[in-house]
């Protein structure tokens, strides 16, 4: 952090290094290793107790809104859950539906499971899991599944297998608030990089998907997230099932 600092007081340096290495992790996940570097990651990172008790987060809210368009409902999956507290406000608003969580990360999982009882919500369970291997759920045997700022950590190597995953074991709609490209941002790219994260075509990804009958993307509310990507590719992305 010290040298950081110091680097910032020399900008055509800093924003010199910046640039190398931006352009070396691209490299390194688009044509090297792939998904797996966010994924090692989300594996180590440290999880504090108070990422699932950030409840206030006015996307919970939005997200709780538009995901009622589709209830009544059964049951729900999320995928890359981290400490819980999308499942606390879900479960607290959907008491009579089965609300499944999984995240790649141990530790999540761990500080998940504390926040859901300390919270008292009984009808949600998590476990460790992958996007792209939902093997312990069956064939359409969820009613919704969500992504939350989870899809913009896969990259091309794994985004398709991840999605058809989803379109798998959900019988109604997913939902994802992620980072999308819209019509017209990079004309023939499916997927684009920015600021580490990746940023999909979404509407191009599933539209061809068996299973699929209506793909709809709409960009998030503005100041929702605030700036920087989120305010550039924030966006709700709806697909109905059928």
């Amino acid at each position: 952090m010290l040298i950081k600092q110091r680097l910032k007081k020399l900008p055509r340096l800093y924003a010199s290094l910046q640039r190398t290495y931006y352009t070396g992790l691209y490299l390194s996940e688009r044509y090297v290793l792939g998904t797996r570097l966010h994924e090692l990651w989300w594996k180590i990172r440290q999880v504090d107790e108070m990422v699932g008790r950030s409840l206030r987060h006015p996307h919970r809210a939005f997200l709780v809104e538009r995901i009622g368009r589709f209830a009544p409902f059964e049951s729900l999956l999320e995928v890359g859950c981290n400490a819980g507290p999308n499942l606390v406000v879900l479960g607290r608003t959907y008491p009579d539906a089965r609300l499944y969580g999984i995240d790649i990360s141990a530790q999540a999982i761990k500080v998940a499971e504390k926040v859901l009882v300390q919270d008292a919500i009984g009808n949600a369970s998590v476990s460790m899991g992958r996007a792209d291997d939902l093997h312990r759920f069956a064939d359409k045997s969820i009613d919704v599944a969500l992504t939350d700022a989870t899809l913009m950590y896969v990259g091309p190597d794994k985004i398709a297998r991840a999605l058809s995953e989803l379109v798998r074991v959900a019988r109604k709609v997913l939902i994802f608030n992620e980072w999308c490209l819209f019509e017209g941002d990079c004309p023939g790219v499916r997927a684009y990089w920015y600021d580490a994260h990746w940023v999909h075509d979404y509407q191009a990804l599933l539209s061809d998907m068996p299973g699929v009958r209506t793909v709809r993307v709409e960009r998030l509310p503005h100041g929702l997230w605030g700036p920087g990507g989120w305010e550039e590719y924030g966006a709700l992305v709806e697909v109905e099932l059928g």
